[in-house]
């Protein structure tokens, strides 16, 4: 792919070409599809909508390299800007999560109980958290903004890296740790649709934090890289499992240590080294693994 940042004068068609995650932006644009020949900046001046605001989030979904907060949306395109983030959050809440669960749910029901179940709540879970995050910020941030941009960055609180954080989870238990009845095609398939969704919604973050936060660094929407790999092939040790179990019963750290008369440092040792041989990172997931390998 080329890494010149798109510009007006290039075809849309040539740019979805680069890139055909594009297609899902046009309709939160408003833009159908038939637009033959023409350029990003006819395109937009027909149907109304920024040609900047478009380029913006274009360039933002294409190239890791380019810097959502040096080139942010600018005051009077904020009202356009808004809209575009509601237009992605009714596409995840009524299209890629619902497509998501009914892929989800039919694996579940083949790999049976206490697997499915737990898988289910998992993913239930998961998206009551993502409708409540959507809904603060368009009951609270976007209001704000529209009024006072400077006061929004103050109390934009955002739950970005736990949803980022179980999507990733959720991929983890799928690939790992679901039983052998489940074929390869149905996993992969699931696999492929979370992918999409997790780079939409990364690129959705680093757009609104772009926005909405202070001095943020977009790299953190790339921090997912693991930082143990050498822990990728050991199994847990017992005190790992003890440790694990008592985590996802709700136990803080500090009750661990007393429970298991080892210090609070060892325990935050053990937690990490189980986050790193599992691939889990949330509590909920950590959870679902436990109830897999039958520790609980």
């Amino acid at each position: 792919m080329s890494q010149i940042p798109f510009t007006a004068a290039m075809k849309l068609s040539d740019v979805l070409f680069e890139n055909r995650n594009l297609l899902l932006l046009l309709p939160r644009f408003g833009i159908p599809v038939g637009f033959g020949e023409k350029t990003i900046g006819q395109i937009c001046a027909e149907h109304g909508v920024s040609t900047e605001l478009f380029l913006y989030v274009c360039n933002v979904y294409c190239y890791d390299g380019f810097s959502a907060s040096s080139s942010t949306v600018a005051a009077d395109e904020l009202p356009a800007f808004l809209r575009y983030l509601r237009a992605s959050h009714h596409y995840y809440i009524d299209e890629r999560l619902p497509h998501i669960a009914r892929h989800l749910n039919d694996l579940a029901r083949k790999a049976g109980s206490p697997y499915g179940d737990s898988l289910r709540k998992f993913f239930d879970d998961y998206k009551k958290e993502v409708e409540d995050h959507f809904a603060f910020e368009e009951e609270h941030i976007f209001p704000t903004a529209v009024k006072d941009i400077s006061r929004s960055k103050k109390v934009f609180i955002g739950a970005h890296d736990s949803i980022e954080e179980k999507l990733s989870d959720l991929t983890q238990i799928i690939f790992k740790y679901l039983p052998e009845n489940i074929s390869s095609e149905e996993i992969i398939e699931l696999t492929f649709d979370i992918f999409q969704l997790a780079e939409d919604l990364d690129r959705h973050t680093v757009l609104e934090e772009a926005v909405f936060t202070e001095g943020r660094d977009e790299a953190r929407s790339r921090k997912k890289v693991r930082s143990a790999a050498e822990f990728a092939d050991e199994a847990l040790t017992e005190r790992e499992k003890e440790v694990l179990v008592l985590v996802a019963k709700g136990y803080m750290s500090k009750e661990i240590a007393d429970m298991l008369n080892i210090s609070m440092n060892t325990v935050n040792t053990h937690r990490k080294n189980i986050n790193a041989k599992t691939g889990i990172k949330s509590i909920a997931g950590l959870t679902v693994y436990a109830m897999l390998h039958n520790l609980m």
